[in-house]
C-alpha cells in the first residue's frame, strides 16, 4: 500500500482537484481545489516497533505513535475498543501531532484540507481530529457513526457539517477529503463530491493537537474517547 500511496500522495492536491472537477463540484467551488501548501503529510509506512511517524511536508511535524498503534511499514493499524468499554487508553491509542505556534496546523478563516486513506469495518470512532466539543477555538473532525464518515469544521462562531451519504465500513480503502473554504465544506470520496454545504464556519484555531484515532481528552465515561479501529495509509494536511 505505502508504494502506492507514495505516488498518489506525491500526485499532491493538483490531481485530486481534476478528479474533484470532473466529479461536478459546485458552482463557483473551483478555487478551493486549487494547490495550497501541505502542512501535514503523514505516509505512516514505518517500520514495526516505531514510536515515531514522520512528517514529509518539510516542517518537521512528526507524530507521536501510541503503543496500540501497529505500524508494519505499509499503514497503521489501530485495534478496536467496544464503545462501551468505559475506559481511557490516553496516548497509548492515537497518533499524536503537536499544535504549532505558527498555525500551520490550524485552519484559520480559509481554505483547509483534510485528507486520509483508510479502511474499516467497524461502525464508530473518530478518525482524526483537532480538538474536542469545548475547545477554545473550535475544532476539527472525521467520524464514523454508523460507518457514514462525517466531517465537521465548528468554530466559536459557526460550523458546517458534510458526509460521505452512504457506509464507508466495507474494509476497503478509500481516500476521503474534506475541502472547508471561507464559504463552505465539500467531501469527495475516492475522487468524487459526495456532498456540499455552503455555510460558513468561522475562524478555527486551537492550541490542541492533531490526533489520529479518537480523543485526547477523555475518561471513557462522562467524556468518551471515540476510539476508531481500522487501518490508515496516510493523512495530508493542505492550507490554502
Amino acid at each position: 500500500m505505502a508504494t502506492r500511496m507514495k505516488i498518489f500522495g506525491l500526485g499532491a492536491v493538483a490531481s485530486l482537484a481534476l478528479a474533484g472537477l470532473t466529479a461536478g463540484a459546485a458552482p463557483g467551488h473551483a478555487s478551493a481545489l486549487a494547490v495550497g501548501v501541505v502542512s501535514l503529510n503523514l505516509q505512516l509506512d514505518e517500520a514495526a516497533e516505531s514510536t515515531v511517524a514522520r512528517d514529509s511536508s518539510g516542517l518537521s511535524h512528526n507524530g507521536a505513535v501510541g503503543s496500540h498503534v501497529k505500524m508494519n511499514g505499509s499503514y497503521a493499524a489501530l485495534d478496536r475498543h467496544a464503545p462501551d468499554e468505559g475506559i481511557s487508553y490516553g496516548l497509548a491509542h492515537l497518533i499524536k501531532v503537536n499544535d504549532t505556534a505558527d498555525g500551520s496546523l490550524d485552519p484559520g478563516s480559509g481554505t483547509f484540507t483534510v485528507e486520509l486513506r483508510y479502511r474499516s469495518t467497524v461502525s464508530f470512532g473518530n478518525v482524526i481530529q483537532k480538538g474536542q466539543a469545548t475547545s477554545t477555538g473550535g475544532q476539527v473532525k472525521l467520524q464514523q457513526p454508523k460507518g457514514i464518515v462525517g466531517c465537521l469544521f465548528k468554530s466559536p462562531t459557526g460550523q458546517v457539517a458534510v458526509n460521505s451519504k452512504t457506509p464507508l465500513n466495507d474494509g476497503q480503502w478509500h481516500v476521503v477529503r474534506c475541502v472547508r473554504t471561507a464559504t463552505d465544506l465539500s467531501m469527495y470520496v475516492d475522487g468524487a463530491l459526495r456532498s456540499h454545504a455552503s455555510k460558513p464556519s468561522g475562524t478555527i484555531n486551537n492550541t490542541k493537537p492533531w490526533t489520529i484515532g479518537g480523543k485526547s481528552s477523555c475518561n471513557g465515561s462522562t467524556v468518551t474517547c471515540d476510539y476508531f479501529a481500522g487501518d490508515i495509509d496516510y493523512v495530508k494536511l493542505t492550507k490554502g
